[in-house]
This record gives structure tokens, sequence and C-alpha cells, in this order.
């Protein structure tokens, strides 16, 4: 049992600011969500650990969640199949969000447990003890907890917590 809640040691969001258009990431393509996700999480592990690899990082488990899914994605399909024309193949790759927290997770060389929650997730705190049990059950030493949103306006955060 943890003696208490999570502690902080880095966060991000975007926008946090006027910012333009987020970098593209090779082998996703059509929706902001997985480049939205990716670069919440660039920033925040930047801020705790500077340039990737995350030299000397605990086990981290990455979670993420999101009330609205891949929305992009999910309507690119959805096109697609209306039309009548072939769904292009990093459409089903890039459609797991675990894709992208794979992506996340070989850039910085963690090697924590990845869960993605979709609609219906919990709220902050009930997030937070998902974060805990993580770290409780041994998984991990400490998680980044992501939430993104596909707008407009998109919107992601993430935290680093550790006990």
């Amino acid at each position: 049992m943890l003696a208490g809640p999570l502690r902080v040691l880095a966060a991000a969001r975007w926008p946090d600011g006027p910012e333009g258009e987020l970098p593209a990431i090779a082998g996703f393509v059509e929706s902001a969500f997985s480049p939205l996700v990716a670069e919440v999480a660039e920033r925040c592990l930047r801020a705790r650990y500077g340039a990737p690899p995350a030299v000397g990082a605990p086990r981290t488990a990455l979670l993420l969640a999101s009330p609205s899914g891949d929305t992009g994605t999910a309507d690119a399909l959805a096109r697609a199949t209306a039309a009548g024309q072939r769904v292009a193949p990093l459409l089903f790759f890039q459609s797991n969000p675990n894709a992208v927290l794979g992506h996340v997770a070989a850039r910085w060389q963690v090697d924590g447990p990845v869960v993605a929650l979709g609609p219906g997730f919990p709220d902050g705190p009930e997030l937070h003890e998902r974060a805990a049990l993580l770290i409780e059950d041994g998984d991990a030493e400490q998680v980044l907890l992501i939430t993104a949103v596909q707008g407009p306006p998109d919107r992601a955060t993430a935290v680093l917590l550790a006990p």
C-alpha cells in the first residue's frame, strides 16, 4: 500500500500557448490523435529527463485515458467505408491507442506496462488511483498518465507520477 498520494515529477499540456501544428509521426496518418498523445508525452518526459532516451528512468508505465478515443481515425475509416474505398492499412494499426504508446515507449526506452482507457474512463482522482495501482502491484515505479481529447480544440495533458 502506498504511504500517500502520488507526487507529480513533471507535467505538460497541449496547447500551452499559441500552438502551431502538431509534429507528424511516421506511420500515423489522417488523425491528430496519435501526434497529440506523443507530443504531450514528449514534453512531459523532456521536462524530467531531457532528450530521449530516458536514461536512468525507473520502470515506467504508460496510462492513456481518452473520453472520445481517436475520432480522427474513426472518421477516416467511416469515410473510406462509406465511399467503398480500400481502407489504408495504417489506419488499422493506429486505431489501437496502444500503438502510439508503443511509439512513446520505444522512443524513450521505458519498459513498464501500457494501458489505454477509452470512453467512460474515470475522472482525475480515479485515474490517479489507477496509476497508483500499477505502482502498488509492482508493475511500475512511476506512471506517465496522459489524457487526450480531440476537439475542437484538441487538448491533452501528461503527468509523470511517483510515490
